[in-house]
């Protein structure tokens, strides 16, 4: 199960109009059956879509609602999700080994301690830009798998800005896991095609080219996973789209000029905002913001909240999609813990930040409401049983976990939908 970060379907079902030498990817689409589109959670961010991916139930089932934890105050130093306890139902990792399957792991997000993984390296840093990262990652990883793999494979990359040769190495560690360890059930992260793109953009020559390396490293995981076992499958699934931005919409500003946010003179960690109080705290994921108020019960603050969202998205220049409420977050399963959720148009950001109210920018980015056609995800899976040239249609990103499970032949009750049929004819 390879998760490629940010890619939407289009980068496969329509390489040829984007000129892309993907052999692999495509040997996979034809080979075995896709989805047109996955359709995510909200929001569209890594760690509560990859989380969805291995549990089949949303954000407000597993606990995971956003890529960082929420931290108002800066005290946890830009900590994320990592740690697999504060996933609160069961995943595939566990449900495969308690059935008595092998199971490996590699990067994939919200995996730190996790049970039911054999050989794991988890998705971890705390600084991403220091030699101590890879003492601490040796630490939550598999105890000696690190400095086993380093022996054949090469160091390890942390840095996740280190796009290209991270996924090198994290494809290396992979496949020495694959030929070594033999695992049935492999899950594999690679994140560098989600970095190109928010800097230049989907389907710019820079993410095109990343794409076509990842494509490569495809292959070289397939083979691996051929040598351990002839009878493999690969499944390639994504997290999420993407969409190109030219305009930020600055929430901070708008809400700490109401009086929502105390700010404080300067800035906290790495430049964020520094924050001294707050009566309701705007969640920022990319493409839309989580509104949490300090007290649930303060009429008056959600009252005054309300009004200013609704200001705000009554001036197109500002680049608000939509304005969700309790009922409609609870309809899309995401962080129940939001009074109101912030949608931006598909070529607007939100941020938090210091500055003016909206400001020009480049690249590209995702988090929006799951409704957006550019947020559709990906599924592509090949394999004994797997009908060749089956069209799924567009599906729900919780059908993955329970259909992943199907097919290896271990129960899942805990996933909020039915396997979806891979079978036809070949």
């Amino acid at each position: 199960l390879i998760s490629i970060d940010g890619l939407r379907p289009g980068y496969v079902l329509q390489a040829d109009s984007h000129g892309l030498k993907i052999p692999h990817l495509r040997g996979i689409l034809r080979e075995g059956a896709y989805a047109s589109g996955v359709r995510g959670v909200l929001p569209t961010v890594t760690y509560p879509s990859h989380t969805t991916i291995v549990t089949g139930v949303w954000p407000a089932k597993h606990g995971i609602y956003s890529n960082h934890t929420f931290d108002p105050f800066g005290k946890n130093f830009e900590g994320w999700y990592w740690y697999s306890e504060d996933i609160a139902v069961p995943t595939v990792w566990e449900a495969a080994a308690k059935a008595g399957l092998t199971v490996g792991s590699v990067s994939w997000p919200v995996s730190a301690g996790a049970k039911g993984i054999r050989y794991n390296i988890p998705e971890y840093w705390r600084s991403q830009k220091s030699a101590d990262d890879l003492k601490l990652l040796r630490l939550v990883s598999t105890p000696g798998l690190l400095a086993e793999i380093a022996q054949e494979a090469g160091p390890y990359i942390v840095d996740l800005d280190d796009a290209i040769p991270g996924d090198w190495a994290r494809t290396r560690y992979a496949a020495w896991i694959l030929r070594h360890g033999k695992p049935q059930l492999m899950t594999v992260h690679l994140a560098a095609l989600d970095h190109l793109e928010h800097a230049t953009g989907p389907f710019s020559p820079e993410s095109n080219n990343t794409l076509e390396q990842i494509d490569t490293m495809l292959g070289q995981l397939e083979e691996a996973a051929h040598t351990a076992r002839s009878d493999y499958a690969v499944c390639v699934v994504s997290d999420h789209g993407f969409s190109r931005i030219d305009h930020i919409l600055n929430l901070m500003k708008a809400f700490a000029d109401e009086g929502l946010v105390t700010l404080g003179q300067g800035s906290g960690f790495r430049g964020a905002a520094l924050v001294l109080d707050w009566k309701a705290f705007p969640v920022v994921d990319g493409g839309s913001a989580a509104i949490l108020l300090k007290d649930p019960k303060d009429q008056a603050a959600r009252a005054k909240v309300e009004q200013l969202l609704r200001r705000l998205a009554a001036n197109p220049a500002n680049g608000i999609a939509s304005i969700l409420d309790r009922k409609a977050i609870a309809a899309v399963g995401g962080n129940p813990q939001a009074a109101f959720w912030v949608d931006m148009q598909a070529n607007f950001s939100a941020a938090n930040t210091a500055g003016a109210l909206v400001t020009a920018s480049k690249g590209g980015t995702h988090g929006y409401s799951p409704s957006h056609p550019e947020m559709l995800a990906s599924f592509f899976m090949a394999g004994p049983e797997v009908g060749k040239g089956l069209t799924l249609g567009e599906i729900d990103m919780r059908s993955i976990a329970p259909t992943v499970a199907a097919y290896l032949g271990f129960p899942f009750p805990s996933a909020d939908l039915k396997p979806f049929a891979l079978a036809g004819a070949r």
